[in-house]
């Protein structure tokens, strides 16, 4: 709900007043994504996934219990010149899948509750769009970028102060030399990389005649792996929207996404089971579902989402048992490959991670970075002086030439 006021007097009111009288800068401060005015909408547009208001909602309603979100709109002259959406997350800084280490950090929680966790303030928030939260107006000139940047900087760490965050971390930028990574190193921030998002960005009709445009080589090994897991025993099932989500979204499907997460390198968020029905209600058929099941048991599952002419896979869950006999993890993308192909998707996101394999369906990987500071100035000095072992390079990841034409 938006709260309006005639001054700045708090980090959780709407910003009315200008906070730079020179440039006549003001912004606007939401703490329900429900609440969102058209202004939103004039800067993101529909087909921004990542900026979309209903998924926005369904993320904050059904992770309430684990993070709180905000909404930014920065107005110059009270045109809107730019929006970011922030979500504030008590952070693990143990590894967790280290048993001794998870065990010292129980006991001593129990006299120092708060040991290894922070709590980080993002611009972003952890939907695996590969997209970062902030956007400006279509047409805004560098001098606009520039002020809405450090605006909604400005608003972060009044953020942070009030709701004791040590971090502040703006996510999954592509572009380091833009003039939104200018302004943020010079407020202090310090760039790091994460995983790069995979596109494929070509058109079929079905994903037979993907698989027939591959080179030998690439398409024997999808045939062996489709050969396998029939001769296993397992069924596809594909379908779109929430009659079919319903169907086939079984007691047995979310603890398959479960184990994925704890396996998981990077964990922040775990969407409860709540997040996949709501999301098929709110967006429809832009849902996708596809399933991997044997013996009418749910073995393995992809949920994906449709917006116009992009397919995001952003889900999945594997019976890690069970995955070696049937080439379980390959052929759900296969699968959800045919979904995005049948929509009439040209261009598809695979995801982070997995680089070889994605990169043998042919994507290319697009390079993301993040952008770290503290909350205070010590804080600040300490990760720069961490920063080559903290945030270490990454690789880049090459593109394979898998196509025969």
């Amino acid at each position: 709900m938006l709260r309006t006021t005639r001054t700045a007097s708090t980090p959780e009111e709407s910003v009315s007043a200008p906070s730079r009288a020179t440039d006549s800068i003001s912004s606007k401060l939401f703490s329900s994504f429900g609440d969102l005015p058209s202004d939103w909408l004039r800067l993101c547009g529909h087909a921004d996934l990542a900026m979309d208001r209903e998924a926005l909602g369904v993320f904050q309603r059904t992770l309430a219990d684990q993070c709180r979100c905000w909404a930014v709109i920065v107005y110059r002259h009270e045109l809107p010149i730019g929006c970011a959406a922030l979500c504030l997350f008590p952070t693990e800084l143990a590894d967790v899948s280290n048993p001794w280490l998870a065990r010292m950090r129980d006991r001593i929680r129990t006299f120092w509750p708060g040991f290894l966790r922070l709590n980080v303030l993002f611009c972003g928030l952890p939907i695996p769009s590969g997209a970062s939260h902030i956007r400006f107006r279509a047409s805004a000139d560098p001098r606009e970028i520039i002020a809405a940047t450090a605006e909604v900087d400005r608003i972060m760490r009044g953020l942070a102060r009030t709701n004791g965050a040590r971090l502040l971390v703006f996510k999954e930028l592509e572009e380091t030399t833009s003039d939104l990574a200018q302004v943020l190193r010079q407020a202090g921030y310090i760039q790091g990389d994460v995983p790069p998002m995979h596109h494929l960005n070509r058109s079929f009709q079905s994903f037979a005649e993907y698989r027939d445009a591959l080179r030998s080589r690439y398409r024997a090994q999808i045939q062996r792996s489709q050969k396998k897991l029939t001769m296993a025993g397992f069924e596809a099932l594909r379908g779109r929207g929430q009659p079919f989500f319903e169907a086939h979204w079984s007691d047995d499907a979310y603890p398959l996404y479960v184990a994925v997460q704890q396996r998981a390198e990077h964990k922040l968020e775990l969407m409860p089971s709540s997040f996949f029905r709501e999301m098929a209600r709110t967006l429809g058929d832009e849902v996708s579902l596809t399933v991997l099941r044997r013996e009418g048991r749910v073995c393995a599952f992809t949920f994906a989402i449709t917006r116009e002419s992009t397919h995001y896979n952003l889900y999945s869950g594997l019976d890690y048992g069970l995955n070696n006999e049937g080439d379980l993890y390959f052929n759900l993308f296969y699968n959800d490959l045919d979904q995005a192909f049948g929509s009439g998707a040209t261009s598809v996101h695979l995801g982070q991670t997995s680089d070889s394999f994605k990169s043998r369906l042919g994507s290319s990987a697009q390079p993301l970075h993040f952008f770290v500071r503290g909350s205070s100035a010590w804080m600040t000095a300490l990760l720069r002086r961490l920063a080559f072992l903290a945030f270490p390079a990454l690789p880049r990841v090459r593109s394979q030439d898998v196509f025969a034409r």
